[in-house]
């Protein structure tokens, strides 16, 4: 064994990998937590744009149905993804990682585009997650899928520690489309207390699986905490009652 290597391998990856070095129920966890977050997001949609679709009524556009399909197959991606890791089958993971980052900038344009398309149409959130104006609304989506966007491409960027790689995936997920999945849930739509219960539930089950696991957090999921704050409503509220933003949705809208 080349020892050299070995210690370079050790130092590149960084103090986190150190700290959080796999364990034999990680992938078992970070499996579990995808399918759950992805059946979670999939029925509050479902329960929302199906019986649109069914019924023709009223009539969607376009770039909702794009919008239904970039973003369930990042779902289908995000389970497949963490599944192959569970099985060993790394290679095949890495390979498609390079899918991911493409379809995770298609999430991107594909997204912002869709917030435009529906604030336009005078939407101005759904029960649970409402705002006085339609910029609130705009402002909240594009919160969403921004944080999406960035944790995506953090994860990307540290591809090669593996520890925080995982974590900011299931950040961006869980940060940037748990919300706006929980509050289309029958049972959770109009009840802005129960979405937040939710929301939060994921977003702390990754630092509670550490401090349980390890007795410390990764700084994954700090730093992708605090830009998941950003997409909670009340702050998403409080930013969008800004002249600055006013100017800026302006803009947009025009």
């Amino acid at each position: 064994m080349d020892t050299t290597t070995s210690a370079t391998r050790t130092k590149d990856s960084g103090v986190a990998s150190r700290t959080f070095q796999t364990l034999p129920g990680d992938h078992r966890f970070f499996s579990l937590m995808a399918i759950v977050t992805a059946a979670t997001i999939l029925a509050g949609f479902t329960n929302t744009y199906v019986p649109k679709v069914v019924t023709g009524a009223p009539a969607l556009p376009p770039i909702i149905h794009l919008h239904a399909v970039v973003f369930t197959s990042w779902l289908a991606l995000f389970v497949a993804q963490t599944a192959l890791v569970l099985r060993g089958r790394t290679a095949l993971h890495r390979r498609l990682g390079v899918a991911g980052v493409v379809l995770a900038a298609l999430m991107l344009v594909v997204g912002t585009a869709t917030a435009i398309v529906v604030t336009r149409q005078g939407h101005h959130g759904i029960p649970g997650a409402e705002f006085p104006d339609a910029g609130g609304f705009l402002l909240l989506n594009l919160c969403s899928i921004f944080v999406f966007a960035i944790l995506v491409g953090a994860g990307w960027y540290f591809r090669r520690n593996l520890p925080a790689h995982k974590r900011l995936m299931l950040m961006a997920t869980v940060g940037g489309l748990v919300g706006p999945g929980v509050s289309r849930l029958p049972y959770a739509s109009g009840r802005p207390l129960v979405i937040a219960v939710l929301v939060l539930a994921f977003l702390f089950a990754g630092p509670v699986y550490d401090l349980v696991t390890r007795r410390r957090v990764h700084l994954a999921y700090l730093w992708g905490g605090l830009l998941a704050i950003s997409t909670l409503p009340p702050v998403v509220a409080q930013l969008s009652d800004t002249a600055a933003w006013h100017s800026i949705a302006s803009w947009l809208l025009r």
